[in-house]
């Protein structure tokens, strides 16, 4: 659904340049004091390489790949190393975040910030937290998510094996004399996985594939003994963005997400969802594998925590591999390809947190962690009820909805910490903000990575700005996957997801989702709706259905992607309030990736350009409510 989104709007400007339940306490780092020291690198110096160049290549994933797993073992236990990469909707994220944490925050006031100036002096910094390194095959990309794997599990830091005197394997190695204690690949170069024989180690056959060996090999070895923590996965594209890295912006590799992933401990991996094609990347393994093999990977994480949800971070790569984008090697489209994905790790009840491609990359989520949330954020702004309605006119003196078209701005899509962690420092200092009601639909599970985003839209808020999930509560999954698991043949597990989103919603003063996402999932029923209705009372879009409805006592309606200008979306909405002549009809309309400016913007064009046009733009708590009051009413 997002990609379908992207694709027709964000990414082709981008890519056109080159083409578990709320983190219980034994799993979330305790809320940090200010801490003594923090020590600060900046690495944007890598987005100024030129990817066609492979040597360049190499120094960005070599380099962001060891300086992630440096971040994560140093910011595990304590806020230690910050890392300034990211940027964003012409702001520098990373160095804005920095600075009102610093400022008017005020987390980091009194905390000594110390420059460190180079990788090599990074990696010495924080050696106390390494005990060695894992080395990994070049040949073999699928070995550089099990080293990340390792990394965290370990306490490693992960290197592509390489015999040039300049590479990263050799600084650490030979300048700085760091002990390899896990090779992914033979000590001289030749592969460890070959896909024949036996799988190293497991005395069982290899699956025909080194790539599928590798992560057979690194279920054993992290899942089944217990290193891993299971409540946590990573799904980012492995090694073969050297082979792929120049499409689009320099940082799609999102390696500067793997560090919250390896200070927790995650799983990492990179496969494919399809059944009835091979990857690019391993063309010639048995029809299927990849998605055979990540089954598994979730059966076993499933079988550690089997009470909990799954936290997967990261999203189909789908510009590189997977799908029928240009050059990526697959058949299937975009959309298709992500809700396949979504149905199968929500039969394990797992849920992503989707970093992208566009706006994917994000650092210091390790760092950011420790931020000191309060117990409990109040939504801004009261959420108005039925004699606010008959003031605002939109109840007849008889009590029944008055007969316009009600539009309630789903904006999104915020189920990604990466998406919230930029948009918000982009968004939020739009002088426009606060003129026309929005309902700003940030999953509150992004509070684990970017706890400081949500913290800030929180203190930021004008009287416009309301604060409500977007898909599909604390995380993005299909709920009907939750309760129908043809392929993982499960138990149903709707109350453990129910049980995990109250905590977020709880601690965000949460109602309303702004659509239970059920792609290809099949569409929830009264039995999903009645479980929504423990933690999202108030309201929830849905997939399926434009007729507004009550469903086990759930206001619902189906959402609407809006076009992509603001005079297109103001000459739709016209068309559809000609229907207000029969009574009062409902838009829950989504806008992605659009600042404040644009819905103002729409909001003057009907004025100007349509001023006969019945269109009322409401919040969506007010958006929700009348929908519930009509229905009612109907009924009665």
């Amino acid at each position: 659904m997002r990609l379908q989104t992207i694709l027709a709007r964000a990414i082709p400007a981008l890519l056109a340049a080159a083409t578990l339940c709320a983190e219980p306490a034994s799993a979330r780092p305790g809320a940090a004091a200010t801490p003594d020291k923090v020590a600060v690198f900046d690495a944007r110096f890598l987005r100024q390489r030129d990817l066609h160049d492979p040597s360049q290549a190499a120094e960005v994933w070599d380099t962001m790949h060891t300086l992630a797993a440096v971040q994560g073992l140093a910011n595990r236990e304590a806020p230690r190393l910050y890392v300034i990469y990211c940027n964003g909707f012409g702001v520098e994220t990373d160095q804005f975040w920095l600075d009102w944490l610093r400022g008017e925050d005020g987390w980091l006031k009194d905390s000594r910030v110390v420059t460190l100036t180079s990788p090599e002096e990074v990696i010495c910094t924080y050696s106390n937290y390494v005990k060695g390194l894992v080395v990994y095959d070049p040949e073999v990309p699928a070995t550089s998510c099990v080293a990340s794997t390792a990394a965290g599990c370990d306490d490693l830091l992960p290197v592509r094996f390489s015999r040039a005197t300049n590479s990263m394997f050799a600084l650490l190695t030979r300048e700085l004399g760091l002990p390899v204690r896990l090779w992914l690949v033979n000590p001289d170069g030749t592969p460890k996985f070959t896909g024949k024989g036996q799988i190293p180690e497991l005395n069982e056959p290899s699956t025909g594939s080194a790539k599928n060996d590798a992560y057979c090999w690194a279920v054993h070895q992290f899942i089944d003994s217990g290193k891993c923590d299971a409540r946590f996965a990573a799904y980012y594209i492995d090694a073969f963005w050297l082979k792929r890295s120049n499409p689009g912006q320099g940082d799609l590799h999102t390696l500067s997400n793997h560090d919250y992933f390896i200070a927790r401990r995650g799983f990492f991996f990179d496969l494919a969802v399809w059944g009835d094609e091979t990857p690019v990347d391993d063309p010639h393994q048995t029809l299927g594998l990849d998605r055979q093999t990540l089954l598994q990977v979730m059966a076993a994480l499933h079988r550690k925590a089997p009470n909990s949800t799954i936290k997967v971070g990261g999203f189909v790569p789908w510009a590189f591999k997977y799908t029928d984008h240009p050059g990526a090697g697959g058949k299937h489209e975009g959309v298709a390809t992500e809700w396949e994905y979504g149905r199968l790790i929500s039969q394990y009840n797992g849920y992503m947190e989707a970093d992208a491609i566009g706006l994917s990359s994000i650092a210091n989520a390790s760092f950011c962690a420790h931020y000191p949330l309060k117990e409990h954020y109040q939504q801004p702004n009261p959420k108005p009820v039925r004699a606010d309605w008959q003031k605002a006119g939109y109840l007849t003196a008889a009590g029944k909805v008055a007969p316009k078209l009600y539009v309630g701005y789903y904006v999104g899509d915020y189920d990604s910490p990466s998406w919230l962690y930029k948009a918000v420092a982009g968004f939020f200092t739009d002088p426009q903000r606060g003129r026309v009601p929005l309902g700003w639909a940030f999953d509150p599970n992004l509070a684990d990575r970017a706890p400081e985003a949500l913290a800030y839209a929180y203190r930021h808020a004008t009287t416009n700005d309301f604060f409500i999930a977007g898909d599909s509560g604390a995380g993005y999954l299909n709920p009907r996957g939750l309760t129908a698991r043809p392929d993982s043949k499960l138990p149903p597990a709707l109350k453990v997801w129910t049980d995990h989103c109250a905590r977020y919603y709880k601690r965000w003063d949460m109602s309303i989702t702004g659509f239970m996402l059920d792609g290809s999932a099949g569409a929830s029923t009264p039995e999903e709706f009645a479980e929504y209705r423990r933690f999202s009372p108030d309201g929830c879009g849905n997939h399926f259905d434009l007729t507004p409805q009550v469903i086990s006592g759930v206001p619902t309606i189906r959402e609407w992607d809006m076009p992509d200008s603001a005079e297109s979306t103001a000459a739709f909405m016209t068309q559809q309030a000609a229907a207000t002549a029969k009574g009062p009809c409902f838009l829950w309309a989504r806008t992605i990736l659009k600042p404040p400016a644009w819905h103002v913007e729409v909001s003057r064009l009907l004025r100007e350009k349509h001023p006969n046009a019945r269109v009322a733009v409401v919040d969506p708590y007010t958006f929700f409510g009348l929908i519930n009051e009509h229905v009612m009413a109907a009924q009665k």
